[in-house]
């Protein structure tokens, strides 16, 4: 959905972007993370199309894959189960969460717990809509 209705891209049209995308800022020298917009989403939707997004990232040298819960509506243990899949890559997999379900915080927390190096949030969890994930919740959270 995000790709053919949103970028308006077919499928393999969106995978040369992003390998073109990713390899050209590689041999700028520059250190890429692809974000990875609806990645839940689209990985509940497709999870064989997801995961060839993020291969095309990691074999055009993107350093890390940040898994977004762009609608907020990912439970725990989908999070949990999804990032753990993903790891499979061997880049950096980061997290960045919307609180619409008010999950955000868990969400992040199980994504480290799943092998996650890196939350995406805001101070008290300020962001779009209902808010994003809150690191002053997190990182007592995880330090403790």
């Amino acid at each position: 959905w995000q790709v053919t209705d949103i970028i308006r891209a077919a499928p393999e049209e969106n995978l040369e972007m992003i390998r073109d995308s990713v390899s050209h800022l590689v041999k700028l020298g520059k250190r890429v993370f692809v974000d990875l917009e609806h990645f839940f989403d689209g990985y509940k939707f497709d999870q064989e199309y997801s995961l060839e997004c993020c291969k095309a990232a990691v074999d055009a040298g993107a350093s890390g894959l940040v898994l977004c819960d762009t609608n907020g509506g990912s439970m725990p243990w989908e999070v949990s189960a999804i990032t753990s899949d993903v790891m499979k890559f061997g880049v950096t997999v980061g997290i960045h969460c919307h609180n619409d379900c008010g999950m955000a915080v868990a969400n992040s927390i199980m994504a480290t717990k799943s092998g996650a190096g890196l939350i995406q949030g805001t101070i008290n969890g300020i962001g779009e809509r209902t808010g994003n994930a809150d690191l002053c919740a997190i990182v007592p959270t995880l330090a403790l």
